[in-house]
C-alpha cells in the first residue's frame, strides 16, 4: 500500500508546482503518471491472479494424478486391465483432460483408457505425447504430469497425464484485457475531467486533485490489496466493491472469477476424496485419515485396528448378472456396512466420522480406534461378516455373498500407514485362502505365504508364455475287458529351476486368479489337438479335462469351448468335462445353462470326486450329466471284507439314472476286484495305469489295437 499512497502524493505535487507555470505542462505529467499507476495497478493484480490461477491448477492437476495414481496400485499390481480401463475411461470423462497413459515399472504401456488398447507395450520414448518423464512440465497451455506408482515402497508403474487448461488461462486474459480496456477508458474520461477543472478552477485545482486522487485510487487500491491477500491464501476475500462505475464492474468480474476456481477446486476435491459408485470416501481420504489417526494413537498412547475387507465370489456375480448389477450390490454392501457402523458407534474420536472407506473393486476398509482387547476388533470384523453373508435382494433377484476379513492393530503389526495396509492386506489373503467367509489376524508368516503365492502366480504367466506346461494323461479302462476307452488330462509344471511343481501348489492358486480362464484355454487346445491325432488311431477314444468353478461361470469360458470344438471338428462324445459337485451346485441356474450347451455341443459331462460335495439327488436330474466318478476316499476303504454299501448304492443310483460309473484312485488288486464286483464300468488309479506323457500314451493304444486285431 505504500508504494500507491506515495504515487498519489507525488501526482498531487506534480501537479500544484506545473499549475502555476502551465497547464500543459500540468496536463501531460498528470496524464502520465496517472497511467503509470493504472498500469502499475491492473499489470499487479493481473500478474497475481495469473500466478494463483496456474498454482491452484496445478495444485488440482497434481491432486487428480496422486488419486488416480493411488486408485491404480492394486490394479496395476494384480495387472488387472478390466479395473485400470474403468478407472481411466472414468478420468478421462473429466472435460480439459488430455490424454492419461498408463505405463509398467518398465516404462512400457499398459493402458490408455481405450477398449482395445492398440499400443499397449509401446514404450514411453516412442509416444510423441509424452514430452519426457518430468514430474510436471508446461507445453503452452497444456500440463503435463508424471507420477510414479507405487507398492511397498516399490514402484510398479508410471501414470502420465496431461490436463489442458487452454480454457481457464484464455478466460484469464480475457478477463486481463477487459480490465486494462476498462482502465484505459476510465483514464481517458478523468484526463478529460481534470483538464477542464484545472482551466475553470486553477485555484481549487490543488485540493481536488488530492482529494480525486485519494477518492479515485482507493478502488484500485483495495482490488491489489485483495489480490495480494488472496494469493497468499486468504480465501474469505471478496472482490466485490460497493460501486456501479467500470471499476465495480471489475470487482465483480474478479469476484465471478473467484468464485468459478473455488467452484472447479470444490469439485476436484470431490472428485478426489469420494467414490462415484457407493458414495464412501475412496482411497485417498482413507490414507489420510489413517495417517491422522495413527499419530492421534501415538500421542494418546493408544492402539488402532485396521478391518480389511474383501468380498468373497463377488466377480462371478459380475460374469454372471453384469457390472450393473454387481455396482448395486456394491452400493448396497456399502450401505450395509455403515448402517453398522453407525450402530456399533465406531467413528473418528476427533470428527465423528464413520471411519469406512472403499480402496476399489470390491475391498472396503474400516478403523476401530482405541481398542482396548484385541478381541473387540475380532468382533467388529464377526459382525461386519455376519451382515455381509445376509442375502442381498437386488432388482428382484437373490445374491449370496460372504467376506474374507483381515486385521491388523497399531502399534503390533506396523508403525507406519502403508506397513499397516499393507499387513491387513495379507491377512485378508489369508482368511480368504482359509476357506473365506471369516477372519484372521496379521501374523509374520503371512509376508512368506503371500511372497510364495505371488510368485507361483508371476510363474503361472512365465510358463503359459515360454511352454512349460504340458499334459499327462491316465487311462480309464473298461472293467468288464480291461481295455483302455479314454484318458483324463493332468496338468503338470514342469520349472525350469525348481524342476517338478506339484499340482497341489499352483492350481488352487490358479482357481482363485484371473489366470484360470488362459490356462483353461491352453488345457483344452492341448488335450483336443492330442485327442484328433489319437482319434485317427482308436476311433471312439475319449479325452476328459477339468473344469473348475471358477471358469465354469464364465460365458467367456462356454462359448469358447463350444466354438473350439466345432472349428477342430471333434467327433461327439470324444470330449468330456470332467466337473465337482459344488463348482455345479454354487449357481445351479447358470450352470444348468452351460452344461446344456456343451451337451448339445457333443460334450460329455461328468462328475468328479463323487460323494464328497453336496450328494444331492436333485441336481442330478436337473443337470444333463452323463456319468459320476467316485471319489478316491470310497474306493480306499474297499476290502474284501469291509462293508461295500456306500459304493454299492452309488453305482446302484447310477445305473438306475442310467449314468454311467468310473472309480477313482484302484491301486491294489483287492480293489479292483471289489469295484468290478459291485458293477462299476470303469476304472482309474495307480493300480492300473499311472499319468503318462502322450509320448507314451500312443504306443500303448497302438499295443492295445493290434492285440485286437489279432
Amino acid at each position: 500500500m505504500k508504494p500507491l499512497r506515495s504515487l498519489a502524493d507525488r501526482l498531487t505535487l506534480s501537479f500544484a508546482l506545473v499549475a502555476c507555470v502551465l497547464v500543459t505542462i500540468l496536463m501531460l505529467t498528470l496524464l502520465s503518471a496517472f497511467g503509470r499507476f493504472n498500469q502499475f495497478t491492473t499489470e499487479s493484480g493481473q500478474r497475481h491472479l495469473s500466478e494463483v490461477l496456474k498454482t491452484q491448477l496445478e495444485q488440482d492437476a497434481a491432486l487428480l494424478t496422486d488419486t488416480l495414481s493411488a486408485q491404480l496400485d492394486i490394479p496395476l499390481y494384480h495387472l488387472d486391465l478390466t479395473e485400470i480401463g474403468k478407472q481411466l475411461r472414468q478420468v478421462q470423462a473429466q472435460p480439459g483432460l488430455d490424454y492419461v497413459l498408463l505405463f509398467d515399472h518398465e516404462l512400457k504401456l499398459v493402458h490408455d483408457g481405450s477398449e482395445a488398447v492398440a499400443d499397449y507395450g509401446r514404450p514411453l520414448e516412442s509416444i510423441d505425447q509424452v514430452p519426457g518423464d518430468a514430474e510436471q512440465a508446461w507445453v503452452d497451455s497444456t500440463l503435463h504430469l508424471f507420477k510414479p506408482i507405487q507398492v511397498s515402497n516399490q514402484t510398479i508403474g508410471q501414470l502420465a497425464l496431461a490436463v489442458d487448461f487452454t480454457r481457464a488461462l484464455e478466460n484469464l486474459t480475457a478477463h486481463s484485457n477487459a480490465i486494462s480496456s476498462e482502465a484505459a477508458q476510465k483514464q481517458r474520461q478523468l484526463a478529460g475531467q481534470l483538464v477542464m477543472g484545472s482551466v475553470i478552477l486553477l485555484l481549487l485545482a490543488l485540493l481536488f486533485t488530492w482529494l480525486f486522487c485519494r477518492r479515485l485510487f482507493r478502488p484500485l487500491r483495495q482490488l491489489a490489496d485483495k489480490s495480494l491477500r488472496y494469493g497468499e491464501g486468504d480465501k474469505s476475500i471478496s472482490f466485490r466493491l460497493e460501486q456501479t462505475d467500470e471499476l465495480g464492474q471489475l470487482g465483480n468480474a474478479l469476484e465471478q472469477m473467484r468464485r468459478s476456481l473455488e467452484q472447479s477446486h470444490h469439485q476436484t476435491t470431490q472428485l478426489a476424496y469420494l467414490d462415484n459408485l457407493t458414495q464412501l470416501p475412496n482411497r485417498h481420504w482413507f490414507q489420510q485419515s489413517l495417517e491422522r489417526l495413527l499419530q492421534y494413537s501415538e500421542r494418546n498412547g493408544q492402539r488402532l485396528g485396521v478391518v480389511f475387507i474383501d468380498l468373497d465370489h463377488f466377480k462371478e456375480v459380475n460374469d454372471t448378472a453384469g457390472h450393473d448389477m454387481g455396482d448395486l450390490l456394491l452400493f448396497e454392501a456399502a450401505a450395509r456396512l455403515r448402517n453398522l457402523l453407525l450402530e456399533l458407534d465406531v467413528c473418528d474420536p476427533e470428527t465423528g466420522e464413520v471411519l469406512l472407506a472403499r480402496l476399489g473393486g470390491d475391498e472396503f476398509v474400516t478403523l476401530y480406534p482405541a481398542p482396548e482387547r484385541s478381541d473387540q476388533v475380532a468382533e467388529l470384523a464377526g459382525k461386519v461378516a455376519a451382515t455381509l453373508d445376509q442375502p442381498f435382494l437386488i432388482d428382484g433377484r437373490y445374491f449370496n455373498i460372504s467376506s474374507s476379513i483381515g486385521i491388523t492393530l497399531y502399534p503390533d503389526d506396523g508403525a507406519s500407514s502403508s506397513e499397516i495396509l499393507k499387513n491387513a492386506d495379507i491377512a485378508m489373503y489369508a482368511a480368504k485362502q482359509s476357506g473365506r467367509n471369516q477372519y484372521a489376524f496379521f501374523s509374520p508368516q503371512m509376508n512368506q505365504e503371500l511372497y510364495e503365492r505371488l510368485e507361483i502366480l508371476q510363474g503361472v504367466r512365465t510358463a503359459l508364455a515360454e511352454s512349460q506346461f504340458h499334459l499327462e494323461y491316465q487311462p480309464v479302462i473298461d472293467l468288464r475287458n480291461g481295455r483302455i476307452r479314454a484318458a483324463e488330462a493332468l496338468l503338470r509344471w514342469n520349472h525350469p529351476e525348481q524342476g517338478l511343481i506339484s499340482p497341489a501348489r499352483f492350481i488352487p492358486l490358479i482357481e482363485d486368479s484371473d489366470l484360470m480362464e488362459p490356462v483353461t484355454r491352453w488345457v483344452a487346445h492341448q488335450a483336443i489337438h492330442d485327442l484328433l491325432v489319437l482319434q485317427a488311431l482308436y476311433p471312439g477314444f475319449a479325452i476328459s479335462i477339468n473344469i473348475s468353478g471358477a471358469a465354469l461361470h464364465q460365458a467367456s469360458t462356454r462359448t469358447f469351448l463350444t466354438e473350439l470344438i466345432q472349428a477342430r471338428g471333434v467327433p461327439p462324445h470324444c470330449l468330456s468335462i470332467e466337473l465337482t459337485e459344488t463348482s455345479m451346485i454354487r449357481h445351479l441356474d447358470d450352470c444348468r445353462d452351460t452344461l446344456t450347451q456343451w451337451k448339445d455341443a457333443g460334450i460329455n459331462i461328468w462328475i468328479d470326486d463323487f460323494g464328497t460335495g453336496y450328494s444331492s439327488l436333485s441336481y442330478l436330474h436337473q443337470l444333463p450329466i452323463d456319468g459320476l466318478k467316485i471319489d478316491r476316499s470310497f474306493i480306499r476303504e474297499l476290502r474284501p471284507e469291509s462293508d461295500h454299501s456306500l459304493v454299492e448304492s452309488i453305482v446302484t443310483l447310477a445305473r438306475s439314472m442310467k449314468l454311467k460309473t468310473v472309480a477313482e484312485g484302484i491301486e491294489t488288486d483287492s480293489q479292483l476286484a471289489c469295484i468290478t464286483a459291485l458293477g462299476s464300468h470303469y476304472g482309474q488309479g495307480f493300480g492300473l495305469y499311472r499319468p503318462m506323457r502322450y509320448s507314451s500314451l500312443k504306443p500303448l493304444l497302438e499295443q492295445q489295437c493290434t492285440e485286437t486285431s489279432s
